[in-house]
């Protein structure tokens, strides 16, 4: 009865991937993103039908989350506008942010 159960978990996977056409390559590491519990942030996936590699960008939207693919001249623009940023910014940009305050006028 358990290989019977483990075929039609490996059927299953594999429906997925043909149906979504990638695999994973790889993934960041868990990053806390708006509050929330740390999950990975980008996926290296691989198209095997074009033999092309896209990143999967998954931002926290609402309840779920809001994946854009790019590709890797994008991902490369992208990461360099984060070393930017973050060369810029120092250690101020590791704080978390602090609560706007009102105006007292």
């Amino acid at each position: 009865m358990a290989e019977d159960w483990t075929k039609r978990v490996a059927r299953g996977i594999a429906e997925v991937r043909k149906t979504t056409g990638s695999e994973l390559v790889a993934e960041s590491e868990p990053v806390p993103l708006a509050g929330r519990i740390a999950s990975p942030v980008i996926q290296h996936r691989k198209r095997r039908a074009e033999g092309t590699h896209r990143f999967v960008l998954i931002l926290p939207f609402g309840e779920g989350e809001v994946r854009v693919e790019l590709d890797a001249k994008d991902y490369a623009a992208l990461t360099r506008e984060m070393v930017r940023f973050w060369n810029e910014q120092g250690a101020a940009a590791s704080q978390p942010p602090a609560p706007l305050k009102e105006d007292e006028a």
